[in-house]
């Protein structure tokens, strides 16, 4: 979903499951890829770039109130942090959550930088 800003290099935090990139500290590096599980038989991993990583926490949704521009560095512009954190929580499998309740969902916050430009 946030290819383009990848690619742009706009993109510079994610949010995961918080069970998930445990290990994960600053100055580890990432190969950020376009689609790495589900590939067809044969098909390639695009990479998109090279990472590092800056920052690594854990935190409740509701902790995107204190980012200006959490949702520009996530990749979604325009989005308001309400429906970004509805369509972080139901795309990470939290379904029955109450409006209020959603915001307290913990999440692994990752920021990185990029390595190289744009163009290489």
């Amino acid at each position: 979903m946030t290819i383009d800003a990848v690619r742009d290099r706009t993109k510079t935090v994610t949010r995961r499951h918080v069970d998930t990139w445990q290990g994960l500290e600053p100055g580890d590096r990432l190969t950020l890829i376009e689609k790495g599980m589900g590939l067809a038989k044969g098909a390639k991993q695009v990479v998109l770039c090279e990472v590092v990583i800056v920052d690594v926490r854990t935190e409740t949704l509701r902790a995107m109130a204190h980012e200006v521009d959490a949702c520009d560095r996530e990749g979604f512009p325009g989005y308001s942090r309400t429906d970004f954190a509805r369509m972080w929580a139901r795309s990470h499998g939290y379904r029955s959550w109450s409006e209020f309740d959603l915001l307290e969902i913990p999440c692994r916050r990752i920021e990185w930088r990029y390595l190289e430009a744009p163009d290489g």
